[in-house]
């Protein structure tokens, strides 16, 4: 039986009984999902799912949520549950699927498109969610699609295949690496790295259909290869990366024109004399806050952590972070901002590094985690 004291502790505990279901129910559940390469010697059958402890940065068991041939890059919709797979194959393939969230999380098959390219190695969604952009690496192509109401990828809008944009034999092949929708969804800025450019295209917001903007395109140095870029929170500075050179180009946003115009000088992510021409950078990001900038560095396999000036957007690069494994082909803030993953295709894991939110740098790997060939890592809830 209660007594009068055990009474009144127990009402009290019971008080904030509903307050701490309130806060418990207000906790995402977090998942990551991993887009894999299927090829031999791989073993990954595709997409694969895990939980995510936001406090931690632990991973759970990965499971297989979608059998897919090389789903090298997911892209979510920012309007509705749905995500974008790239299939990087001969003959690339998009496919659009539901997300199913109940007690896990299940990805339910809309449809399919073609690429209309080979080897395609970047897709994206715009900002409305009314059209996906695809970037063909391996034949120098970009293919545009239209998103009806129910997720389903409409028949290619618009296809462009590049050409040879001077005698040059650096350029003798293009190689389009990334479809990045400006904040407006307006622009689309196609960063091919077979021409040292970077093209500009409006973007029809009914139809999804490309068209050439004027200016047309950002001339790059010569041998730089833009390979990704990133716009800064503020939507005026583009951060953009370039594969073959290692070094971040600081380029200035005109969203009323959609031109882009270079502010300062190269920022290398690599040590003072390292070999020329024996690293490769991958992906680039800023943080949430807009005071730092970060590019995955293959071959050097290290993170590089750059501070941004607030009032110019300049860079300075302030570490090399060791990630321990080999080829950052993939790199990502979890939503907390206290983690930064890395998809290491070579060495077949994930690994997980702290990251000081003041001063922007990165821990010693904290842990890592088996995955077969991981190359894009996106994070849900």
């Amino acid at each position: 039986m209660l007594n009068r004291r055990r009474l009144v502790k127990t009402l009290h505990a019971a008080a904030f009984l509903p307050r701490a279901i309130a806060a418990h129910a207000a906790t995402p559940h977090v998942r990551l999902l991993i887009g894999t390469g299927t090829a031999s010697p791989s073993t990954s059958k595709g997409i694969y799912l895990a939980d995510w402890n936001l406090k931690t940065g632990e991973l759970g068991p990965r499971t297989l949520v979608a059998e897919l041939e090389s789903p090298t890059w997911l892209a979510l919709s920012p309007r509705a549950p749905r995500l974008y797979a790239l299939s990087e194959i001969n003959v690339g393939r998009v496919t659009a699927f539901d997300l199913r969230r109940n007690s896990s999380l299940t990805l339910q098959k809309i449809n399919a498109q073609t690429a209309e390219g080979e080897g395609p190695a970047h897709l994206s969604v715009n900002t409305d969610g009314r059209s996906a952009f695809v970037a063909n690496y391996g034949s120098g192509s970009i293919t545009a699609y239209k998103i009806g109401k129910s997720g389903a990828l409409s028949a290619p809008v618009s296809h462009v295949q590049y050409t040879p944009v001077d005698a040059d034999p650096v350029h003798a092949k293009p190689h389009a690496h990334q479809a990045t929708p400006s904040p407006d969804g307006r622009f689309l800025l196609v960063n091919d790295l077979g021409s040292d450019r970077i093209l500009v295209y409006r973007i029809d917001a009914g139809s999804g259909k490309l068209t050439p903007n004027s200016p047309a395109f950002w001339q790059a140095r010569l041998k730089s290869g833009p390979r990704h870029l990133v716009f800064h929170p503020n939507g005026r500075w583009v951060y953009n990366v370039n594969e073959l050179d290692s070094t971040v180009d600081l380029l200035y946003w005109n969203s009323i024109r959609g031109s882009l115009t270079t502010h300062g000088v190269p920022v290398s992510t690599l040590p003072a004399g390292y070999p020329a021409g024996t690293a490769f950078c991958s992906e680039i990001l800023t943080s949430p806050d807009g005071r730092f900038v970060y590019a995955g560095n293959r071959r050097n396999e290290t993170i590089a952590a750059l501070d941004v000036n607030p009032a110019s957007g300049e860079l300075l690069l302030s570490q090399l972070a060791p990630h321990g494994g080999k080829t950052a082909r993939h790199v990502t803030l979890d939503p907390s901002g206290r983690f930064l993953l890395v998809a290491l295709q070579d060495s077949n894991g994930i690994a997980v590094l702290a990251r000081d939110q003041r001063t922007g740098q990165l821990s010693d790997p904290l842990h890592t985690y088996p995955v077969d060939s991981p190359q894009c890592l996106v994070f849900t809830t």
